[in-house]
């Protein structure tokens, strides 16, 4: 009994489906205290959810500026990245966070948002130089 019980196991599974049998007394065949329980299963395939997209440090620079800005912002995000790797470079060729935020600004920007600009370029593009903007 135990031997036909595995081998149709086998066999369905071998099938795609499963019988899953429980037997608690095999002395007697079809007795009330054996119980059976038939499971069955399809081929369709498992559905696996989407890849999680992935942002890169110019994503983010940009997601950064967009999300804390309450103004409009009238500049390409390309003109933003270019911005935000000139502070970086700046601030790694040894001006302060101050000097950068000064040179930014006189050349026609909005305090807030030339800020903010530096700020996340430090934050996603340069985070070694984040110290330069400690007393800002």
């Amino acid at each position: 009994m135990k031997r036909l019980a595995i081998l149709g196991v086998l066999i369905l599974a071998a099938c795609g489906g499963t019988k899953t049998i429980y037997v608690t007394d095999t002395e007697v065949p079809n007795s009330p205290e054996t119980t059976e329980k038939v499971v069955k299963t399809t081929d369709a395939p498992i559905a696996t959810p989407a890849p999680e997209p992935v942002y890169t440090e110019e994503d983010e620079f940009i997601y950064d500026i967009e999300s804390n800005y309450s103004g409009t912002i009238y500049v390409s995000n390309q003109e933003m990245i270019d911005t935000g790797r000139v502070v970086c470079q700046s601030l790694l060729d040894g001006m302060s966070g101050q000097e950068v935020v000064w040179a930014i600004e006189n050349a026609g920007g909005d305090l807030e948002f030339v800020q903010l600009v530096a700020l996340s370029a430090v934050a996603n593009f340069c985070p070694s130089q984040a110290y330069k903007f400690d007393g800002l």
